[in-house]
């Protein structure tokens, strides 16, 4: 089913690339291959709409902590928790600043994920929980305008987390369509382009926005 929702929405938007699927797994899959070295979790995103490669993820497996720990794999540091990172790296002007922005990012509970799988949403062998697109912002208003077809809901923005929080976990939590602009360890680590926008869609969602595409006029 996935897999030709996947090639309408790749053709109906002109999509560069097929979106990525997420699986939040709660036992280590069988029938794939664990991700070899380590990896950002944005640059696993771009493994796999660009290598078209499956697979699935631990959490030594996960080069940056914000990854690991927003997936449920990975407990968050206490230095990590004060903000002084970001502070360090120049994103904020306090740790006071950071630690609020840091306090308020979704993230799944540690310990309740055993692994993460990922693969192009067309060739995926699992269902997934959260179906990830980059795009240019015309292609995110017709996600946005296909969504609110039927229910006239609005998609939610959120521009202070990194995706691995916004449109990753994000959207497993609350069951929401959730839109980013990036953040800057995304920007810097994958390839897009500057035009680019982020979209988590829960996979419960995907058939209706992909059925209302093919409903909506722009005449």
């Amino acid at each position: 089913m996935f897999s030709e929702l996947s090639v309408r929405l790749k053709k109906k938007l002109g999509l560069d690339c097929f979106p990525v699927a997420i699986s939040f797994e709660q036992k280590i899959p069988p029938d794939m291959e664990q991700l070899k070295g380590s990896l950002r979790l944005c640059e696993m995103l771009d493994k796999a709409r660009l290598e078209g490669e499956s697979f699935y993820s631990v959490s030594k497996c996960h080069k940056c902590s914000g990854g690991a720990s927003s997936c449920g794999l990975r407990k968050m540091s206490s230095h990590r928790k004060s903000g002084q990172f970001l502070v360090d790296l120049g994103l904020f002007g306090t740790a006071r600043a950071a630690r609020r922005l840091i306090e308020s990012n979704p993230g799944i509970e540690f310990g309740t994920v055993k692994g993460v799988s990922f693969a192009p949403l067309d060739s995926a062998k699992f269902e997934p929980d959260v179906i990830v697109l980059i795009c240019n912002a015309c292609q995110a208003m017709k996600i946005a305008e296909a969504f609110a077809y039927e229910s006239g809901k609005k998609i939610t923005g959120l521009t202070g987390p990194p995706i691995c929080s916004s449109v990753v976990a994000a959207p497993f939590l609350t069951g929401e369509v959730i839109y980013s602009l990036g953040d800057a360890g995304a920007r810097k680590y994958m390839d897009i382009g500057d035009d680019n926008l982020f979209v988590g869609i829960p996979s419960e969602l995907f058939t209706e926005i992909v059925d209302n595409l093919d409903k909506l006029s722009y005449s």
